[in-house]
């Protein structure tokens, strides 16, 4: 999809009032572009996946004053795949703030993670991740972690667990960390919360000192809060900005500001770490990106002890 072609598809679909089509950026399954219309901003998704944005208009609904999440106008077929319509917010991703915005925006950050704990899932079932209804497969948190050496027929990165088989250091890894992560899991009780998991990959933008906005809801789940925080701790060696700002800590003082008692933080963080790592050597096994399989092997062995 490029900039000539969305922009004839918005002229055919909303009318020649639109204005100011521009490309914004793209994530592994679709294209976005701005545009202009009644003086409202919006933005239109192309992408091969309708069930991604179908969990977005679900999301929708959880909006509020410290979690920010575009509101999706219409959702339908296009070029043989799928468009999505939202609207727009502005910012820069929280990945390439530079330090002293991240550290401005930490506290809003954190709001927004607090956010994510109170939202009222109770209409909902299961654990993991949830379709456009609202609804997850597994019966309880350790089922879905467990699940994570799973390969099914049908997942969008089958075939993964042989690729990961036959790269020169086999699943010894894999299999090792597996156990460890079920075992901490043993420790402590299911925790349900909803969990966006996806915040550092251009889905949440942040501008002086606020986050403004939480989008694509593709890879969220439900399941313990301190995976989202999880997901911040695990790929800073990936960027040094988060990393030099010791996030652990962040949200260690945060929670005792608010008087938020976490039982088994250490254990918790540890057994979520385990399952990104998990997660994401199965991943890069099924792209084939096997010095990113290294490195996050090499990540995840920091939390096995």
């Amino acid at each position: 999809m490029q900039l000539p072609q969305a922009r004839d598809f918005l002229v055919d679909h909303v009318g020649g009032g639109v204005s100011d089509v521009d490309y914004v950026g793209e994530g592994a399954s679709s294209r976005c572009f701005g545009y202009v219309l009644g003086g409202d901003e919006y933005v239109v998704r192309f992408g091969r996946h309708v069930e991604d944005f179908e969990r977005d208009r679900w999301a929708s609904r959880y909006a509020s004053r410290d979690l920010l999440v575009p509101q999706v106008v219409e959702i339908g077929e296009a070029f043989g795949a799928w468009y999505a319509i939202s609207t727009r917010a502005h910012g820069t991703p929280l990945e390439q703030l530079d330090a002293d915005a991240w550290a401005a925006t930490m506290p809003s950050l954190l709001a927004t993670m607090d956010a994510l704990r109170d939202v009222d899932i109770s209409a909902t079932t299961g654990y993991g991740g949830w379709d456009r209804s609202g609804s997850a497969p597994d019966p309880s948190w350790r089922s879905f972690l467990a699940a994570v050496a799973d390969d099914p027929a049908g997942r969008r990165t089958h075939g993964w667990r042989q690729r990961l088989l036959d790269t020169p250091g086999g699943d010894r890894s894999f299999r090792h960390a597996h156990a460890r992560m079920l075992d901490l899991a043993d420790a402590f009780p299911d925790e349900r919360y909803l969990v966006h998991n996806d915040l550092l990959n251009r889905n949440a933008l942040a501008a002086d000192g606020q986050v403004t906005a939480v989008f694509d809801w593709g890879c969220s789940i439900y399941g313990d809060f301190l995976y989202e925080l999880t997901t911040l701790v695990f790929w800073t060696p990936w960027y040094p900005v988060i990393d030099d700002s010791d996030v652990l800590s962040l949200a260690r003082a945060h929670y005792a500001d608010i008087d938020l008692k976490v039982p088994d933080f250490d254990a918790r963080i540890r057994c979520c770490a385990l399952h990104i790592g998990l997660e994401h050597i199965g991943y890069n096994a099924f792209l084939g990106d096997l010095e990113t399989l290294r490195r996050t092997d090499e990540r995840m062995s920091a939390f096995l002890d």
